[in-house]
């Protein structure tokens, strides 16, 4: 069992948090002990984490308790579609930080852009087939409100991602040379994994898909080959050598 105390250590969330979630009926203790103390069994500790995924999804906490309260919420179910939904807003945004970098040569006059290209990414066909697969998932009440706040994050530091992603890739392909298990390889695998944790709960299994992702889907892979063909196979077997020495 763990007190408060314990559990907000463990998990990041503040003790004062964990006490809302009591409060709302979110997340209750497993007991008070006599003391007024909250025990949390292990089982609880599951509900927290899933708790913490769909905060990163941009659900709020009383969507959070819709989906956890009824009878029919599995586990094992909601993490495959956390993980779904996760890689589809990641998709997406790398196919906007992709049309914000066209769009920045277009200023520069380095390509010329029709009326089209510069809603590729972000037009209402794209947006309503995310909102089609997360309602599949979650179901329609929910989501919308979700949805308006992925969309908030949309409108935020797209120049500092931009920015960030390239100086990443090209200082990926600075030491391509090196082979991908160098030590400078290596370590700016693992930037990119403290990079990834910031944004997703990312653990290094959900890492080495999205290493695979970045060789196998093509919406992945021609942000890399921007820089260099060889990229994406070359950052996929990083990560997987990175994914080894945890596994």
């Amino acid at each position: 069992m763990y007190t408060v105390s314990q559990l907000a250590r463990l998990s990041g969330i503040s003790v004062r948090a964990l006490q809302h979630y009591h409060r709302i009926g979110l997340l209750e203790p497993t007991e008070i002990g006599t003391n007024g103390y909250r025990y949390y069994a292990e089982n609880k500790v599951f509900e927290l984490q899933q708790i913490i995924f769909f905060k990163e999804l941009d659900f709020s906490l009383s969507e959070i308790k819709k989906i956890m309260k009824n009878p029919s919420f599995s586990v094992e179910k909601s993490l495959n579609k956390q993980k779904e939904l996760i890689y589809q807003k990641m998709e997406r945004l790398h196919g906007i930080i992709q049309l914000i970098d066209k769009t920045l040569k277009n200023r520069k006059g380095e390509n010329k852009m029709r009326g089209q290209d510069y809603f590729e990414e972000i037009n209402e066909a794209k947006v309503k087939e995310y909102t089609k697969r997360a309602k599949e998932a979650y179901g329609e009440e929910v989501v919308n409100q979700s949805i308006k706040q992925v969309k908030k994050e949309y409108n935020n530091d797209y120049a500092r991602m931009q920015r960030e992603f390239e100086e990443w890739l090209e200082s990926v392909k600075n030491v391509m040379e090196k082979g991908p298990g160098s030590i400078e390889a290596q370590e700016l695998i693992a930037q990119w994994y403290d990079k990834m944790k910031n944004i997703f709960p990312c653990d290094i299994q959900i890492f080495s898909s999205l290493g695979m992702m970045y060789k196998d889907n093509e919406e992945f892979a021609v942000n890399f080959r921007k820089v260099d063909e060889r990229m994406p196979e070359f950052v996929c077997d990083a990560i997987q050598l990175f994914c080894s020495r945890y596994q």
